[in-house]
């Protein structure tokens, strides 16, 4: 990433890469050895309020230290290879908290379909980090700290909301998606289904591969949202 400096470019380059981050490195207190931080690498999406949501065992050494003490650090990084001192980077410092919710559980489920299965049968729980402080690197000489209210902002789109707007795009054989996606130059869509969407964009799953489509703009209701999708789509290469 190109080094940005003021403080609009920062957040911007902050919220896209948490948006397009799905695994990050989660840091947590170990209870076995006192004192040292513990690494596990794991998925990721965000529920609906921006919070990075999980799907970790009940047996796995990060879950036993976040039931002894919430507090963690998510660590993401820009995609991409090179100079890992050239890319992106972001600490979310925050404080784990069990979820129990069936359409938070619904919503984890479209980007990681497997793993419906750890939750039922395995014994598997979801928890969300409550981001208190992030930690942007954006490259040399561009680091600095951002309170949560700065960062996150909480999605409007109702449940309901949401499951239209996936709808849309994907009935049909995803002719909508696959028009959308064609514009955007994913022109292999046939495997591509939509599983979540807010204001900024829209996030897409191909098999196990999951990525990020940023609009042009801010869509904060429903019907301006699905009014964009469609004529961002309209002569739009369709994709095969």
């Amino acid at each position: 990433m190109n080094n940005v400096t003021s403080t609009d470019e920062l957040i911007y380059a902050v919220q896209i890469l948490l948006s397009d981050s799905f695994r990050g490195l989660l840091a947590t207190h170990s209870a076995k050895y006192p004192g040292y931080p513990f690494g596990s690498l794991l998925p990721i999406c965000r529920d609906t309020k921006g919070n990075p949501l999980l799907l970790i065992s009940h047996l796995a050494q990060h879950t036993r230290n976040l039931q002894a003490d919430p507090l963690c650090s998510l660590t993401l990084i820009e995609a991409g290879n090179g100079d890992v001192q050239q890319m992106a980077r972001l600490t979310c410092l925050a404080q784990a908290e069990p979820v129990n919710s069936t359409s938070t559980a619904e919503r984890y489920f479209r980007y990681y379909p497997d793993t419906r299965r750890f939750h039922k049968e395995l014994n598997f729980h979801f928890y969300r980090l409550i981001t208190k402080q992030f930690y942007f690197i954006g490259g040399f000489g561009s680091a600095r700290w951002f309170d949560t209210d700065r960062i996150q902002t909480p999605v409007p789109f109702s449940t309901p909301d949401e499951a239209e707007i996936l709808y849309q795009l994907n009935a049909h054989d995803h002719d909508l998606l696959k028009r959308f996606a064609g514009r955007h130059g994913i022109v292999d869509a046939s495997s591509t289904d939509a599983i979540g969407a807010d204001p900024f964009g829209l996030d897409i799953r191909q098999g196990s591969n999951l990525h990020r489509i940023h609009f042009n703009a801010t869509y904060d209701s429903k019907s301006d949202l699905l009014q964009y999708l469609s004529s961002a789509s309209t002569d739009a290469p369709r994709a095969q």
